[in-house]
């Protein structure tokens, strides 16, 4: 008898060690997508752009041009650029402004994610101002205009994957923000 419940001790021990193994691979799913999220935003992978806290005292003559994009999904909004584009010296701080509005009749939460082209630039477009930083609430039918203060860091001279850049895409989309327990 003492065999058997051994037996069971052991069963025990390795249904309990698949049941660990299968929270842990739960947890690990769920953490997946903000660590990720983390992991983007201080390397600038896949083109996530930095925050910056300071402007660059370093201007080189080198000049890329940066182009912007902007989309909406999922929101009624008109959404542009003031300019297509901007020809911008690495390292010079630059401002674009963005044009938003409510296409609807009723109030909208929203806040724009954006995102670098080529990816390799990610990491060198440094943002010291940006809507996109925070949620944007727009009565029915409001227009705002927001600026978007950035530079090129100089930096990415000494990148093998960035130094060649002559054209970036910034581009921006705004979601609609989910109420709580939604």
């Amino acid at each position: 008898m003492a065999k058997g419940t051994s037996r069971l001790s052991k069963n025990q021990k390795i249904g309990l060690m698949c049941a660990g193994l299968f929270v842990v691979m739960i947890g690990a799913a769920y953490a997946s997508v903000p660590l990720y999220r983390l992991f983007c935003q201080v390397t600038g992978f896949n083109g996530t752009t930095q925050k910056a806290v300071k402007a660059s005292n370093v201007v080189l003559d080198k000049v890329i041009r940066v182009r912007f994009d902007t989309n909406v999904n999922n929101v009624e909004f008109q959404f542009k650029p003031e300019q297509p584009y901007q020809d911008v010296q690495v390292g010079k701080t630059a401002m674009a402004y963005f044009k938003v509005k409510n296409l609807s009749d009723h109030p909208i939460r929203a806040q724009a994610s954006y995102n670098v082209l080529p990816e390799a630039m990610g990491g060198y477009f440094m943002k010291l101002e940006c809507f996109c930083f925070t949620e944007q609430t727009f009565k029915a039918g409001e227009e705002k205009e927001f600026p978007m203060v950035y530079y090129l860091d100089p930096e990415m001279i000494g990148d093998i994957d960035a130094k060649g850049t002559t054209d970036v895409t910034l581009s921006y989309t705004f979601f609609p923000v989910k109420e709580a327990g939604n």
